[in-house]
């Protein structure tokens, strides 16, 4: 009984240090694709956090996550400094995938992050036609 209960003390213990500071925000979620279909292993996942605020200009990458080969649901996080996030802007989730540099899926419909009560997201890539 004492064991589980230290159990259980040093499991709290431990889970409260993984809480993100008020200093910073946490932006959690995954990306997925809906073919039933395996990608090669030289295929890459890029998902982005971007400030999307200006138009007709190149959005500014916050933070970004890569990875190789892509085996199916991606989950992603992104810790930011809270002071990196500017008042009135908007910031959205942005996700790709390619396979020997040429673009196999991307992001069709925006994925916006409310910077005040971040939720977790899914986002959807399609699909591009060769």
């Amino acid at each position: 009984m004492i064991k589980q209960i230290l159990c259980v003390i040093a499991m709290v213990v431990g889970l409260s240090g993984c809480q993100t500071s008020p200093l910073n925000t946490q932006i959690v979620g995954e990306v997925l694709y809906k073919q039933r279909i395996a990608l090669p292993a030289d295929s890459v996942i890029q998902i982005q956090l971007q400030d999307v605020s200006l138009q007709d200009v190149k959005a500014v990458v916050l933070a970004e996550y890569e990875l190789s080969p892509v085996t199916g649901i991606t989950p992603f996080e992104f810790v930011v400094p809270t002071e990196a996030f500017k008042t009135g802007h908007r910031y959205a989730i942005s996700a790709r995938i390619t396979v020997a540099d040429e673009l196999w899926f991307i992001n069709t419909q925006s994925y916006p992050v409310n910077i005040t009560d971040p939720q977790p997201l899914t986002v959807v890539v399609d699909k591009v036609k060769r």
